[in-house]
């Protein structure tokens, strides 16, 4: 009898910790849309098109081809700079926040009420209309940095919604959600957009729709999380206990992990070299649209690319946070998939960059034929070639693998003269997007104490956030002097290149044993 209730006793268990995992994952799910739709896909755009007349020179009386090109630009420089701004901002109050939200034992209640009053000023977007190009900037400032704290904030919940063997597969799991979250109410206010005419609306009501579905998106898949994942406790180290001021506490104790910076030496390299890394993948994500309107790439090519890059980013950010899981039989096939796309599209785009003729069609035509023939090939050929490089596989070498594919999207860029590479481009990223991301996130989660999870992800946060400044400043610095968004493009290549240099140098397993220490110390009130 004993025996048969065993079982039952055990599922239950089991079954609320998956699904306190799926709750913390869906609110990547939520937040992505405004990343996806707002961020990425319709406000560049359609922030240049409101602003660039603005840029134009009223004293000509004829303004030329050339004018408007350089007005676009100017515009999306000024869109650049703005990035930069709000996510420095953001990277400034995300440590301050964090700290604060471990001492009171609210992270989960200050990440909600952050989402409500995001959610409502995104889709307080829908207001914009032509001229108000300095609200849609106000706007997109505080949004930018609501998001960005409220993706810190999820991501420190993350040691404390899933054991310590399972932070590759959670973590992957929430960009997947979000991917495919992000992805499907994108798909939806496209196919608006696209059928705009036929629904008797404009384009530009389009996407205002389109900014009003987003904040009430991202609440809606914040409630699982509300209901079902538990709020952390409040850790209090045994010096600040006689403290009363909690924010003077938040400041204190992140005065004090500066001063305590040897003692947490591995943590900070993985900072520093997520810090450049992020730089570039950063910029690609805010700036491809910017970068394709720059260069007169059709809005539906730009948005149906980006959609795309959604929809391929959710399988292959499942396929990466299987790479480090040695216990997993497929994973040689995953790393054959990846390594296959990473080399056969360049390849393929060799040709498109030639052949400048090649129908959207036939681009998706090729793609698809592409992963299928990889996906044979996988499970055939690869995953017997690479049965004995998957021995050596780990977590680092696993984001290290995404960032060497991502070191030819910019270059490529450079280069890029058709629609169907612009595609293609599209395609890489979604390849390593999700997967470089999740992974990051996990290597950095276990080399921080769980109680402090709130200061050490808001300096995640400040690293990632701080992360996005340069690129897009360079990025617009280069556009200014060079007057060519190819140049600027080009130079995102150079913190690929130091962030992969810097991350070999992290020695995981020893910053991970500081983390149980200090993690102990904390609990038995010696710290």
């Amino acid at each position: 009898m004993n025996k048969k209730n065993q079982p039952k006793n055990n599922v239950k268990p089991e079954k609320n910790y998956r699904n306190r995992i799926i709750a913390w994952a869906f609110y990547d799910w939520g937040d992505h849309a405004y990343i996806t739709t707002t961020a990425s896909t319709f406000f560049p755009p359609y922030f240049i098109s409101i602003a660039a007349s603005a840029f134009l020179s009223s004293n000509d009386k004829i303004i030329t081809e050339a004018a408007k090109a350089l007005s676009r630009n100017t515009a999306s420089n000024i869109f650049a700079f703005t990035v930069s701004l709000a996510l420095f901002a953001a990277a400034i109050l995300s440590p301050i926040i964090g700290a604060y939200a471990d001492i009171r034992g609210k992270r989960k209640k200050i990440l909600i009420i952050i989402t409500l009053f995001g959610g409502f000023l995104a889709s307080m977007m829908f207001l914009l209309t032509t001229g108000m190009w300095i609200t849609a900037l106000a706007l997109y400032f505080i949004t930018q940095v609501i998001v960005n704290i409220a993706l810190g904030l999820n991501s420190s919940l993350l040691p404390h919604v899933a054991k310590k063997e399972d932070y590759n597969r959670a973590s992957s799991l929430g960009y997947a959600f979000g991917y495919i979250g992000g992805g499907l109410l994108l798909l939806i206010n496209t196919a608006v957009f696209l059928s705009a005419d036929a629904l008797g609306i404009s384009k530009g009501l389009a996407v205002r729709i389109a900014f009003l579905t987003v904040g009430i998106w991202w609440i809606i898949f914040a409630i699982p999380l509300l209901l079902i994942v538990p709020e952390p406790p409040a850790f209090l180290l045994a010096k600040e206990k006689k403290s009363g001021n909690h924010f003077k506490d938040s400041i204190t104790r992140l005065i004090d992990t500066f001063r305590d910076i040897k003692r947490y030496k591995e943590l900070f390299k993985m900072l520093l070299a997520f810090w450049f890394y992020m730089e570039g993948i950063g910029a690609i994500i805010l700036l491809a649209t910017v970068y394709g309107s720059a260069l007169g790439l059709d809005m539906s090519v730009l948005i149906g690319t980006l959609l795309m890059t959604q929809l391929i980013a959710f399988p292959y950010a499942l396929m990466y946070g299987r790479l480090p899981n040695n216990t997993s039989k497929w994973r040689s096939v995953f790393a054959s998939m990846i390594i296959w796309t990473g080399i056969t599209i360049p390849a393929m785009g060799i040709y498109a960059n030639i052949n400048r003729d090649i129908s959207i069609a036939s681009t998706a035509g090729i793609l698809a034929i592409n992963q299928l023939a990889g996906l044979l090939f996988s499970l055939f050929i690869g995953r017997y070639l690479l049965s004995g490089l998957m021995k050596r596989i780990d977590t680092k070498r696993a984001v290290i693998l995404g960032l060497i594919i991502y070191c030819l999207i910019p270059i490529w860029g450079f280069f890029l003269h058709s629609k169907a590479e612009f595609i293609m481009i599209g395609f890489i990223v979604g390849t390593v997007q999700g997967g470089t991301q999740a992974l990051s996130r996990t290597i950095y989660a276990g080399l921080s104490p769980p109680s402090k999870s709130g200061e050490f992800f808001g300096f995640y946060a400040f690293s990632e956030k701080f992360a996005g400044i340069l690129a897009p400043l360079l990025y617009a610095i280069v556009g200014q002097i060079t007057h060519d968004p190819r140049d600027s493009i080009l130079s995102i290549t150079l913190f690929f290149i130091i962030g992969i240099i810097m991350l070999w140098r992290v020695n995981i397993e020893k910053g991970s044993k500081i983390a149980i220490e200090e993690e102990n110390a904390i609990k038995q009130g010696k710290i």
